[in-house]
C-alpha cells in the first residue's frame, strides 16, 4: 500500500545582496527569520560575478556586485532555501519552530557537481553539514543525490518514492543548488551533460538545441522566417508573464531581441545559466497535510498543499549522435511522459488536458519537443507555446537556468501557482484564473544533457478548502501494477531503431551515389569543436558575422589571419594545461589583431568607434562553423550519424535551407537531392507515396506485426498506405478510428467495421418549467426522475447526458441480439412516459421523441460510450416538430405505424394518438 505525498512547501534561496555573513551561521539558520520584505523576493537567483574566462572569482567581484566581503558558496545557498521553506511550513502549522525542525525524518541534498571552478567541496559531507547548520535532529537521515542539469527533479522523484513508501509517514526536505560561472565559461561546463563522442566530435548544447528546432521545421513543413518570428512572440509573452513572478533573474526586465547566438535563437530564446537553490518539503503524513491545508493565512489563496500524483523517468543515450531513432522522435521524454502517467494511473492524455504546465525551456525546441511527446500536433503545439500554457510565468528562460536546481524550480513555481502563494506571485493586468473547488492537474519536467535523461511529475493543486482533500485521504491507493503505457511506449521505440536503416535502404538506387538523410544544419563554436576541426575545415571557414566589424574590402585578409590563428591554437590546445588556457589564448591573439586592424584601417566606420575589447568579443562570436549532421546507412548504429563541417566541397550552408536528401559519391563529393516529397520519410509532413489499391492481408494479423513487416523491410518504397499506418502508429494517443482506418486501407482484417449495432435514442426537453423560483429545480427533478426510468432500459448499454432543460439518452445493443427489433422502441416509449409522469407529478411538462435504428459505438469527451447513429438525427427533428404543438406533454415514436403503433399504444393507454407518414405522436 503506498501512501500520497503532497509538496507544503517551496521556496528559493535568497539573493546575494540578502546573504551576509551573519545570515549564514547557524545562529541564523536554527531559528525562523523575519518575515521577508518584496526586495528580499526579487531576482533571487543570479549571474556569477566572475570576470575570468576561466569562471573564478576575486574577493573585489564579490565586492563590486554584491557588497558581501566573504564570497557565497553552494552550502550557503543549500542552507539558505531550506530555511525559508522549514520557516515556511513553521507558520502553516505551528507556534514552535523547534517542532517544525523535528517533524523532518530526511533531507535530501543535490546539485550537478564539477561546473565551480572556484569550490572542490566534499560532496559526501554535505548533507551533514546542511543538517547541522540547520539544527535539525541528528536521526534525520541526510543523502546527498548525484545528478546532472535534471538532478533537482530526479532528486525530488527519489523523495517522492521515498514518502511513499516508507514504514511511517516521512517528511523530506529537497534542496537542490547550483554555482556556474558566467560568460563562456558556463556554456563550455554545460557541453559536460554531454556524452563524450558528442564533444569529441565538436557539439556544445547551443547547437544542439538549435539542431532540434531545425529538425522540427523541417519535418513539420514551415519556413525559418515563419519559426523565428514565432519565437519572437513566445519569448515576448514570456518576459511579460514574468513580471507576474518577481522572483525571475529576468523580471521586469525590458523584451530586446538584438542578439543572436544561433541561426534561430536570440540570447533573449534562451534561459540563462544563472546560480540559486531551490527547496521544498514533501510529506507523507496525512496529518501534516491536512493541518497545512486547513491553515489561514493572506499569503495564499487557496490550500497550500499540492498533492503528488505520479513521477516517472526516461532515457536515451547520452550521445546524441549514437542515438538510434530519428531525432524528431525525443525517446527519452515520450518515455518519461509515459512512465508518470503509469505511475499517476492516468491515460496519456492527462498531461494535454492539464490545467497547465512547467516545462523546461531551456531552449525553445526543448519545449516544443515536450508538446510534440503529448501528442499535440506542431501548430496547436506552438499555439499553446504561445499563450503560455507550458510555462505561464515566462519559464526557465526568465527565472534563470540553475541546471541542478532547475528541476525542483518547475516544482515550487506549481506549488505557488497552485496555492496563490502571494509572496511570489504578483497580480497582472487581469486576475488570475483560478480552480475549481477539487483542484486542477498539471505537469513539470526537467532534462538531464541532450534530452538524454527526462524527469517528469504530475501534481494536483489548487484545492479551495480542506474538504475535498480530508474526503480523497480516507481512500489508500493501492501498490502500482504493470505500467501498460511504458511497457507499449518501449515495444514501439524498438521499432524506431528500426526505420532510419529502412528508410535509407528503400533510397537505394534512386540517385547518383549513396543516400544521406539531413536530421538537421548549425552553427557551433570553434572553441567547442576545436578539438574535432581538421586542419581543411579551417582553411573552408569563412566566419559568417565578421562583416559586421571588418570592411568589405579587407574580409579576405582578415579571414585567412583569423584562420592562421584558430591553428595556431589547435596546435597548442593539448600543450596547455586546461582548455580555458587556450581560450585566454585565442582572446589574447583576437585582441591583438583587432588594434592591427584598426591601425590599418580595416575595420567599419561603425567599429571604429568601439574599443578595441568589444571588436574583439564581437569578432569572437564570429568564430562559429556551420555543419551538416546526416545519417547514412552502415551495420553499426554508433557511426551512422555523420558531422560535415561547412562549407564542404560543393555544398554550403545556405544550399541545405531545405534539403532534406544528399547523394554521396565514391570519391567524396557530396549533391543535394531534388525536392521530392516521395523521398521523404514518413514522419515528414511533405512525404508523399503512391496509392495503391489495398490487399488482403494476412488473417489474424495485428497492427504491430503489420508496422514490424515495413520497418524491416528494405525493398521497394511504402505505398501511401503503409505511410499512414506509420504515421498513426509512432504518434502520441492517436485516436483508436484513425489507427483503425489506416489498417482498413491496407487490406488488414483488424481494421475492418465491425457490424453495426442495434441503436436507441430518446430526447426529452422541459416544455414548462413550472413555477419553481430556482431555475436549475426543473432539470434536477428531471435527471433524478431519468435515474428512476432506467429501469425500462435495462437491456442495453445506455450514456445519459444532460443540459440544461435538454436530456439525452442513448441506448445501443452488440449482436447476438437478444431482442426484437421493435422491443428496443417499446422499451424507449415505457422510459419517456415513466419520466414524463413522474415530471408531470411536480407540474412539469415535457416533450420527448424516441427513435430505434442502427449506429456504432465510440469514446466521448468523458471516457464513456457514444452512439453515432442517423437515429440522433431523426429524433431531433422529431423533437423539433413538437415545439409547434400545445406545451402539454407529448411523446414522438418514429417508426409507430401498423402493429407497432398498436404495441405503443398498449403502453400509452390514456393517450391519444396523432398518426403521421412514419411516426405517431402521442399527447395525454
Amino acid at each position: 500500500m503506498r501512501r500520497r505525498v503532497f509538496v507544503v512547501a517551496g521556496e528559493y534561496s535568497a539573493n546575494p545582496r540578502h546573504l551576509p555573513p551573519e545570515r549564514r551561521k547557524r545562529a541564523f539558520l536554527a531559528e525562523p527569520h523575519p518575515e521577508l520584505t518584496d526586495e528580499e523576493v526579487t531576482r533571487l537567483f543570479f549571474r556569477f560575478p566572475n570576470r575570468s574566462e576561466d569562471g573564478r572569482t576575486r574577493p573585489e567581484d564579490w565586492k563590486r556586485e554584491f557588497a558581501l566581503s566573504a564570497p557565497i558558496g553552494l552550502n550557503d545557498l543549500f542552507a539558505s532555501a531550506a530555511h525559508r521553506a522549514l520557516t515556511s511550513l513553521y507558520r502553516l502549522t505551528s507556534t514552535d519552530y523547534r517542532a517544525t525542525r523535528d517533524s523532518i525524518t530526511d533531507l535530501f541534498v543535490t546539485s550537478m557537481p564539477g561546473l565551480d571552478p572556484n569550490e572542490r567541496m566534499n560532496i559526501g559531507l554535505v548533507p551533514q553539514a546542511l543538517r547541522a547548520a540547520l539544527a535539525l535532529p541528528p536521526r534525520v537521515v541526510a543523502q546527498y543525490v548525484v545528478g546532472t542539469s535534471d538532478s533537482g527533479a530526479w532528486a525530488f522523484a527519489q523523495a517522492v518514492r521515498a514518502a511513499r513508501n516508507a514504514e511511517k509517514p516521512a517528511t523530506i526536505i529537497v534542496v537542490a543548488g547550483q554555482i556556474i560561472p558566467a560568460g563562456y565559461a558556463s556554456q563550455y561546463q554545460i557541453r559536460t551533460v554531454l556524452g563524450e563522442n558528442d564533444q569529441a566530435r565538436g557539439l556544445d548544447m547551443l547547437a544542439i538545441g538549435d539542431l532540434l528546432m531545425d529538425a522540427v521545421r523541417r519535418n513539420s513543413g514551415v519556413s525559418r522566417a515563419e519559426v523565428i518570428a514565432l519565437l519572437e512572440r513566445i519569448s515576448s509573452r514570456k518576459f511579460d508573464a514574468a513580471k507576474q513572478y518577481p522572483a525571475g533573474i529576468q523580471s521586469g526586465k525590458p523584451f530586446r531581441r538584438d542578439s543572436p547566438r544561433t541561426p534561430y535563437f536570440d540570447a533573449n530564446d534562451i534561459a540563462a545559466p544563472c546560480c540559486g537553490a531551490a527547496a521544498c518539503i514533501v510529506t507523507s503524513d496525512e496529518e501534516l497535510a491536512l493541518r497545512v491545508a486547513a491553515a489561514r493565512s493572506p499569503r495564499y489563496q487557496a490550500a497550500a498543499v499540492t498533492e503528488v500524483l505520479g513521477v516517472g523517468e526516461g532515457s536515451s543515450n547520452e550521445n546524441f549522435l549514437h542515438r538510434q531513432s530519428p531525432l524528431l522522435f525525443s525517446t527519452a521524454v515520450r518515455e518519461a511522459l509515459a512512465a508518470t502517467a503509469d505511475d499517476a494511473r492516468r491515460p496519456i492524455s492527462v498531461f494535454a488536458s492539464s490545467a497547465f504546465g512547467v516545462a523546461h525551456d531551456a531552449f525553445p525546441s526543448i519545449e516544443l519537443s515536450f508538446l510534440l511527446a503529448m501528442g499535440l500536433s506542431y501548430e496547436r503545439s506552438v499555439e499553446r507555446m504561445a499563450e503560455g500554457w507550458p510555462n505561464p510565468f515566462g519559464g526557465l528562460l526568465t527565472f534563470g537556468h540553475a541546471l541542478g536546481a532547475s528541476g525542483l524550480v518547475q516544482v515550487n513555481k506549481a506549488h505557488h501557482l497552485f496555492s496563490g502563494d502571494q509572496r511570489y506571485l504578483k497580480d497582472g493586468p487581469h486576475r488570475r484564473q483560478g480552480f475549481r473547488e477539487t483542484g486542477a492537474i498539471a505537469f513539470t519536467s526537467s532534462v538531464g544533457g541532450p534530452l538524454s535523461h527526462v524527469v517528469a511529475t504530475l501534481l494536483r493543486g489548487g484545492f479551495e478548502d480542506v474538504r475535498p482533500l480530508a474526503e480523497r485521504t480516507t481512500k489508500r491507493r493501492r501498490d502500482p501494477g504493470p505500467s501498460p503505457l511504458a511497457t507499449e511506449w518501449r515495444e514501439k521505440r524498438h521499432q524506431l531503431r528500426l526505420v532510419l536503416p529502412s528508410y535509407l535502404a528503400r533510397l537505394r538506387g534512386r540517385g547518383p551515389g549513396e543516400p544521406w538523410y539531413v536530421e538537421g544544419v548549425t552553427y557551433v563554436s570553434i572553441r567547442s569543436s576545436i578539438r574535432a576541426l581538421s586542419r581543411e575545415d579551417v582553411m573552408r571557414v569563412r566566419f559568417d558575422g565578421l562583416e559586421a566589424v571588418v570592411a568589405q574590402a579587407h574580409l579576405e585578409e582578415v579571414r585567412a589571419q583569423l584562420r592562421e590563428v584558430v591553428l595556431v591554437v589547435m596546435g597548442e590546445v593539448d600543450r596547455l594545461a586546461s582548455m580555458f588556457d587556450a581560450f585566454r589564448l585565442l582572446t589574447d591573439e583576437v585582441r591583438d589583431l583587432a588594434g592591427k586592424w584598426r591601425a590599418a584601417g580595416q575595420l567599419t566606420p561603425k567599429a571604429m568607434a568601439l574599443g578595441d575589447d568589444k571588436v574583439a568579443a564581437i569578432v569572437k562570436e564570429a568564430l562559429r562553423v556551420p555543419l551538416v549532421i546526416a545519417t547514412a546507412p552502415g551495420s553499426v548504429p554508433a557511426e551512422r550519424r555523420k558531422i560535415v563541417f561547412l562549407p564542404y566541397p560543393g555544398l554550403d550552408y545556405p544550399d541545405l535551407e531545405n534539403v532534406d536528401v544528399l547523394w554521396r559519391q565514391p570519391d567524396g563529393r557530396i549533391g543535394k537531392a531534388a525536392d521530392d516529397p516521395g523521398l521523404l520519410p514518413f514522419w515528414n509532413v511533405r512525404a508523399k507515396r503512391e496509392e495503391e489499391r489495398p490487399q488482403a492481408g494476412p488473417p489474424g494479423s495485428t497492427a504491430r506485426e503489420v508496422v514490424d513487416g515495413i520497418v524491416e523491410s528494405q525493398e521497394r518504397p511504402e505505398s501511401m498506405a503503409e505511410l499512414r499506418l506509420l504515421r498513426a502508429w509512432f504518434s502520441v494517443d492517436m485516436p483508436k478510428p484513425i489507427l483503425e482506418e489506416a489498417l482498413r486501407r491496407l487490406g488488414v482484417e483488424a481494421g475492418q467495421v465491425g457490424p453495426a449495432m442495434r441503436a436507441l435514442v430518446i430526447l426529452v426537453e422541459l416544455a414548462d418549467g413550472g413555477s419553481f423560483a430556482d431555475p436549475g429545480a426543473s432539470p434536477e427533478i428531471v435527471g433524478r426522475a431519468a435515474r428512476k426510468a432506467r429501469a425500462f432500459l435495462e437491456a442495453y448499454e445506455t450514456t445519459t447526458v444532460q443540459l440544461g432543460n435538454l436530456l439525452a439518452v442513448s441506448a445501443f445493443e452488440p449482436p447476438p441480439f437478444r431482442t426484437r427489433p421493435d422491443e428496443g422502441l417499446v422499451s424507449g416509449v415505457r422510459f419517456a412516459r415513466e419520466l414524463t409522469r413522474a415530471a408531470l407529478e411536480t407540474g412539469l411538462s415535457l416533450r420527448a421523441a424516441v427513435v430505434a435504428g442502427q449506429g456504432a459505438v465510440y469514446e466521448d469527451a468523458e471516457g464513456r460510450h457514444g452512439l453515432a447513429s442517423e437515429a440522433t438525427a431523426r429524433a431531433w427533428e422529431l423533437l423539433t416538430s413538437l415545439r409547434g404543438g400545445p406545451a402539454g406533454p407529448a411523446i414522438a415514436v418514429d417508426g409507430a405505424v401498423g402493429l407497432v403503433r398498436e404495441r405503443v399504444q398498449q403502453r400509452l393507454r390514456d393517450w391519444s394518438a396523432e398518426p403521421a407518414d412514419s411516426s405517431t405522436i402521442f399527447r395525454i
